[in-house]
């Protein structure tokens, strides 16, 4: 006869065995998909709650099919902290590979972190899309030593070579309007860049390019990535007479430049690469005060795909804001789970081998990778046709997209037409007109 006490034991052993066989089954129809991202910020929330949508939408469409199976995805989200801390990121990173077993990844902000988060993913060989650095050197490191690095990808924002060439042309917009509607022949432009590596060849590239171009430069200002008062440097910019402000930030302070720009009414039109006006957050913390602002961002009241206006409205319905580039990561939710179905397999060399093989239209637009062989690798492939991102202007409320425009691409006549339904035309702040008519 069984004594009470083995039999305890015995219930007790069999209901870990049965814990441990259902783990196991929900593990064998599971694939984990990955978020690192700095959600202690707006930005790394926004990204975060994307990737929520991302992952729901693909579990709603019946989750990844295998070679006849069905698998689940399951989100795990950590915090990099790269913002403030990049040993913090790699950490991060780490723990999402080892401890939360984690091979298919999407996020990653700042561009010192993704160097060094993209070490790990080297040592670990887990398949990271990344949406939102901007420095070209992720991509060139993964063409000089692609054996080791090829599990790295980058969509949606574009590396400082293209962001500067569509900011660029989006200058050359605004110095037309300045010489047009106010009579200035040679407009004048300060250069306002958060101190980050992505904007080191951006600020060295417009220092060379806008004398080129019948512009003056007045000065360079580069305050700190998480800043909190730009007011001297706003200041000493109107003083400096500038009639167009280059800005350019992907921190904090990108919250902080337009909405003091917009308070103390600086007489300059501004243009640039802002993350943080990218949405109507922004518009909303500001009470509007980014008015008129304009600025390189992957969406905007315009009909870039036919899935682009849909997902907009959607992503506004459930979280109360348009997306920025973390909206982009729903794309790269949506292609890895392309890739894996593609492959066939969760094996990751034959899962590069076919995200390599990528043509995705997206919210976002078409996506195609740089291949090897180039001077940048497994980059997001720009141009007409495919990603093109737009520069929008915030209008009393309303993302305006004013660019492409349909004309000639620094002059590249293969842009020639390329223009989206509900594109508008560019508009100087009327408190910069007023403050200039008359004056040079």
């Amino acid at each position: 006869m069984i004594s009470k006490y083995k039999k305890s034991v015995y219930g007790i052993l069999v209901f870990f065995l049965i814990m441990a066989m259902a783990t196991m089954a929900h593990a064998q129809n599971t694939i984990k998909f990955g978020y690192i991202g700095p959600t202690k910020f707006i930005i790394g929330q926004e990204c975060a709650l994307t990737a929520d949508i991302a992952v729901e939408d693909i579990n709603k469409a019946g989750g990844i099919k295998i070679g006849g199976k069905k698998y689940k995805v399951e989100l795990v989200k950590v915090d990099s902290n790269e913002i403030l801390n990049v040993a913090d990121a790699v950490s991060a990173m780490e723990r999402l590979i080892t401890a939360d077993k984690v091979n298919f990844i999407v996020g990653g902000y700042r561009s010192e972190a993704v160097l060094a988060m993209q070490e790990v993913i080297g040592d670990k060989k887990a398949i990271w899309i990344n949406c939102y650095t901007g420095s070209p050197e992720p991509v060139a490191r993964v063409a000089k030593n692609y054996d080791r690095l090829k599990y790295f990808f980058k969509i949606a924002t574009l590396n400082s070579k293209y962001i500067g060439d569509v900011v660029f042309n989006g200058l050359l917009i605004v110095r037309d309007k300045v010489i047009k509607d106010l009579g200035i022949a040679k407009p004048r432009v300060a250069l306002l860049g958060e101190k980050a590596l992505w904007v080191e060849p951006v600020i060295k590239d417009m220092q060379k390019r806008i004398p080129e171009n019948g512009m003056e430069l007045v000065g360079v200002w580069r305050p700190s990535i998480t800043a909190q008062d730009v007011t001297a440097e706003l200041s000493a910019i109107k003083q400096a007479g500038a009639h167009i402000i280059r800005f350019d930030a992907c921190g904090p302070i990108g919250a902080v430049v337009p909405k003091q720009w917009g308070e103390l009414k600086i007489p300059a039109a501004m243009i640039g690469f802002d993350c943080a006006s990218m949405n109507d957050r922004n518009w909303q913390s500001s009470g509007g005060l980014i008015n008129y602002e304009a600025t390189l961002a992957p969406f905007g009241d315009a009909q870039i795909t036919a899935k682009t206006l849909p997902y907009v409205k959607k992503l506004k319905a459930r979280y109360g804001y348009s997306p920025s580039y973390c909206g982009v990561c729903y794309d790269a939710y949506q292609l890895m789970k392309e890739a894996i179905e593609r492959a066939g397999t969760t094996d990751k060399d034959a899962v590069v081998a076919a995200m390599e093989k990528t043509d995705y239209v997206g919210a976002s637009g078409r996506i195609q990778f740089t291949q090897k062989g180039q001077q940048w690798v497994h980059d997001v492939v720009f141009g007409p046709g495919y990603t093109t991102t737009t520069i929008i202007q915030w209008i009393d409320g309303k993302p305006k997209v004013i660019w492409p425009d349909g004309k000639a691409f620094l002059g590249d006549k293969k842009w020639v037409g390329v223009k989206y339904g509900g594109t508008a035309e560019y508009q100087l702040p009327p408190w910069m007109v007023n403050y200039w008519k008359g004056k040079k």
